[in-house]
């Protein structure tokens, strides 16, 4: 390791030993680092890219009809509390006429929100369906986690289905 005085004309001398060699080779240094957070930032963006492309994908209808047993039940009760059965019945039919979105859950647990192919309440098309259990088909979509299914059809389920 080499020291060398700084300063004008010697008079100065470091504090402490300069290393030379180590000075020489930050800006190098900087490069490589400043290259591996580019290539980190790059792989980031296309990682993300590759998601969202993949969700708009699916957000544009590409995903096939599927049937899907379950039952009608008013998001409001059912997240908040947990309530869908026969006793809430009179609850969730209240709230998805006062505009509440409605949502089908499946008999697995997974639950959707409902629309319709035009913008507006599906509230018509799950009368008399809330809270009983029932046959949706319809087109599913996700986006941003959140689950949804273009109704369709929907109507009651039959004892032998």
């Amino acid at each position: 390791m080499s020291t060398r005085e700084v300063g004008t004309a010697g008079k100065h001398r470091a504090p402490f030993p300069v290393d030379v060699v180590s000075l020489e080779r930050r800006p190098a240094m900087r490069k490589r680092m400043a290259f591996v957070a580019l290539a980190v930032l790059i792989g980031v963006a296309l990682v993300f890219a590759n998601r969202a492309s993949a969700g708009e994908e699916n957000a544009k209808g590409s995903a096939a009809d599927v049937t899907l047993s379950g039952t009608v039940v008013d998001t409001f009760c059912y997240l908040q509390n947990g309530n869908h059965s026969a006793k809430h019945t009179s609850c969730s039919k209240t709230c998805i006429e006062k505009g509440v979105p409605a949502g089908f859950l499946t008999d697995d647990g997974t639950l959707y929100l409902l629309f319709d192919q035009k913008p507006g309440s599906v509230k018509d098309k799950v009368a008399g369906l809330i809270d009983v259990p029932a046959i949706l088909k319809g087109t599913p979509m996700t986006r941003g986690g959140v689950k949804g299914i273009q109704i369709k059809s929907i109507e009651k389920k039959s004892p032998s289905q």
